[in-house]
Order: C-alpha cells, then sequence, then structure tokens
C-alpha cells in the first residue's frame, strides 16, 4: 500500500533543508546515523564503535545523531521529502514497514549475502519482510519474562515449585492471590493484537488487508480479559494504569505476577529491594503459535541516500556479533544475531537473578516475534482494537459485539485507504 508522502511532509520542507544537511569537509564523505534515545549512556559505546568504522573507512566520517522516539519519524520524512535523508536511521520495525510498504527504504535483500542473513536469527531478519524484500537490520531485542513474588503465590497456596506456564494457569493465580492475600495475582498490559497472534488468531487478510480476528479464538481471548475484571481478579483501573501500574504495583509488593523484560529488574532492584530479594523469574506463557512477543530496533537505509552501499556496510557493522555483545553487556538486552549461552552471559558482571532472566530470554528467542502491524494506517487500526477491548473489558458491550464493531471500522479504513493508492 503507497502513499504520497511528500504531500503529507511538505510544511516541513523548510525544516529539512535547514536541518538535515551536515557540513562536509573537501575530500570527505560523511555518514549520517539517526538512533533512539542512546545518549548519555551509550555515549563512550558509540565513540568506540563509530571510530573504529572510521579507521577501517579512511575518508569516511559517521556523523551521529540521536534523538528522541516521538521525534524521529518527523524529522525523518522531513528531511526525505528535502532529498538530504540520513544514511542509517534507527526505527522500530512497525515505523520500517509502514516506510517499507510506502517505498522509502533500500531492500537490504538485494545487498546483503545470504552467508551475513545466516549470522541473524531467522525469525528477526524477516521482521521487516514485505512482499519479497526486506526492509531492515534488526538490531538489539527484548522479549518478556514472567516475574513473580515468590512470597505472594506462597501465601496465597500455590504449592507448584514453578511459576504458571499457561493463561490458564495465571488466571488460576490471579484468582488465589486475590482470595488469599489484598494484592493482587495479576494486571495485565493488554496488547490484544499480540495476544491474538500468540493464540494463533490471524490480524488481517495480507492480500486484501480486511480483518481476519473476528473469530472464536479471537473472541475467546478477549472475553478472558473482560471475565478477569468482572470477577475483581485483576484492577479496574488496568487500562487506565497501563504498563506503568502493573510496574508500580509489583515494586510496591501489590503484585504477584509482572510481564517485563530483564532489564526492569534492575528497577526493581533499585526501588524495591525488599520484593526483589522475593522475586523469582519464569518464562513467559505461550499460546497456541508458540511465539512470544518482542520488540526489536532495527537499522534501515532511506532509498534517497546516496551512499547506501556505505550506509548498509555501516548498518551490518553496528550489528554485528561482537558490537551487539557489547551493546548488550550494558544493560539486560539480547542481540538479533545468533549467540550461544556461554558468548552472551559468560563475563556479565550481573547478580544471578538477571543472569537467570537473559538465560530465559535467550531461551526463547528463536520463538520471539515483532508483532507490529506494519501497515500504513497501523495507528489507526489499533486505535479501532484498543475501542473494542474498552468496551468490552468494562462491559459496555458484549466480546463478540465489539469484535462485530472492531471488524466492520477496520474494513471501512482499508477501503478508504486503498482509495488513496
Amino acid at each position: 500500500m503507497r502513499r504520497v508522502w511528500l504531500s503529507l511532509w511538505f510544511p516541513l520542507l523548510f525544516l529539512a533543508l535547514n536541518a538535515c544537511s551536515p557540513s562536509v569537509k573537501e575530500g570527505e564523505t560523511v555518514l549520517e546515523l539517526w538512533t533512539i534515545a542512546m545518549k548519555p549512556k551509550f555515549v563512550p559505546y558509540f565513540e568506540g564503535v563509530l571510530g573504529e568504522f572510521e579507521r577501517h573507512h579512511p575518508g569516511v566520517r559517521v556523523l551521529w545523531l540521536d534523538l528522541p522516539q516521538a521525534a524521529i519519524l518527523p524529522k525523518l520524512m522531513a528531511c526525505i521529502a528535502g532529498n538530504v535523508p540520513p544514511d542509517v536511521v534507527n526505527l522500530t520495525t512497525g515505523t520500517a514497514l509502514r516506510l517499507a510498504h510506502s517505498g522509502a527504504l533500500v531492500d537490504l535483500q538485494e545487498y546483503v549475502p545470504s552467508e551475513i542473513r545466516a549470522q541473524y536469527w531467522p525469525n528477526l531478519w524477516q521482521a521487516a519482510a514485505y512482499r519479497r524484500g526486506t526492509y531492515a537490520v534488526p538490531w538489539y531485542i527484548s522479549t518478556r519474562v514472567l516475574i513473580y513474588n515468590r512470597e505472594l503465590l506462597t501465601q496465597a497456596g500455590w504449592t507448584s515449585p514453578r511459576p504458571p506456564r499457561t493463561w490458564a494457569e495465571v488466571a488460576d493465580v490471579a484468582d488465589r492471590v486475590r482470595r488469599h492475600t489484598s494484592a493482587y495475582g495479576y494486571e495485565p498490559v493488554i496488547r490484544l493484537l499480540d495476544d491474538w497472534q500468540m493464540a494463533g488468531v490471524r490480524i488481517y487478510d495480507e492480500n486484501t488487508g480486511k480483518a481476519a480476528f473476528n473469530t472464536e479464538l479471537g473472541r475467546q481471548r478477549l472475553a478472558w480479559y473482560a471475565g478477569l475484571r468482572q470477577r475483581g481478579l485483576i484492577p479496574e483501573e488496568t487500562l487506565i494504569e497501563g504498563y506503568q501500574g502493573a510496574i508500580d504495583r509489583y515494586k510496591q509488593g501489590k503484585l504477584a505476577l509482572l510481564e517485563a523484560g530483564p532489564q526492569l529488574l534492575l528497577n526493581i532492584e533499585a526501588d524495591a529491594p525488599q520484593v526483589y530479594a522475593q522475586t523469582d523469574i519464569g518464562l513467559l506463557p505461550v499460546g497456541a503459535s508458540g511465539e512470544i512477543p518482542a520488540a526489536l530496533m532495527n537499522f534501515v537505509v532511506p532509498r534517497s541516500s546516496t551512499k547506501r552501499q556505505l550506509a548498509i556496510q555501516l548498518a551490518l557493522f553496528l550489528t554485528n556479533k561482537p558490537n551487539q555483545l557489547g551493546l548488550v553487556r550494558e544493560v539486560p538486552l539480547l542481540p538479533s544475531v545468533i549467540v550461544s549461552e556461554q558468548e552472551l552471559l559468560g563475563e556479565r558482571g550481573d547478580d544471578a537473578l538477571r543472569l537467570k532472566a537473559l538465560r530465559y530470554s535467550l531461551e526463547q528467542l528463536p520463538r520471539a516475534r515483532d508483532f507490529a502491524l506494519g501497515l500504513q494506517s497501523a495507528p489507526d487500526l489499533e486505535k479501532i482494537v484498543k475501542e473494542a477491548v474498552e468496551t468490552a473489558f468494562y462491559g459496555q458491550s458484549a466480546p463478540q459485539e465489539a469484535l462485530n464493531g472492531a471488524e466492520k471500522q477496520w474494513n471501512s479504513l482499508i477501503r478508504a485507504d486503498a482509495k488513496d493508492r
């Protein structure tokens, strides 16, 4: 699905022409690299890595610009519209796919040899696949694990030596903890599009874009959340509080189960050491598909870059095994390249709990998938599903009724998009 991006970003052309083009010395080649929220923590890391790239490429200077996530897409589109694009850009998978649909990115399949592609987890290399092309080099990734409070599970009478492994067991824990303690067993961050794909529900028809989620399996997952709320097993404020609400409750010792990435353990240890002492780790429960959701960062190369070969070399250099291992040793994240447990954990200074979380994350990585929609109207389509969740969650409509309405709105938006092609 293609759109005319220039007309959308015309008001920003002046910005592009005045803020996107770096100064260049005579005889020098400048590569412009944009990242998301890496300063100030990773300044020494990037100075070292980019310095090494420049030493291997005499006459090349890498100009590094770090931006907030909310600012990077508007600035990127302004620079593309002004024909002064950066050369390598850090984007989420969903944003990369939307730009791929519009024809704004280089198809990396044409430039990256198969032996290089084989160094990355196949499910991650294909995260930004569109039609027959691939439009992003995967970088670092975070997969959720199950963080849980052992003391609360004991108080609730959960006698198993392990945490829940299925969603039915999660519901059981939610019931037990609510009945036997003053805490909640579970406060979900409801991402129904992720849940559906974990359960094997197809979201939309790849050929037409029309909704495919209005099935019995799709209804069951929505009804599961609504049922937990109606029974008082999850907080009434769940949709309002979101992820931060679940984190805060866990730190207060008022939540037994928390879905989060291993990096969150640093915050729990710092803010709530007593809760951290009662914390343990389990694998994230899965659905019928066996896949788990992941948040993946990538590097893309705009098609209008005049240095695409060199830009691709930089993207591959930043994401090679040594450089990714150097990055993830500074924070509990995972690399997109295939590594062994020994390579990832061997010399880390993390405590035993964080190492366990990383070990479980690595175990899950072959099944990890970034579930980003990637459709041009993804934000509006996601809003439609979010509103369906709200009406069913608060009992304003039955789950089936909510899905019927969401399907109708989704297809109406897809038809409107088709007319704009």
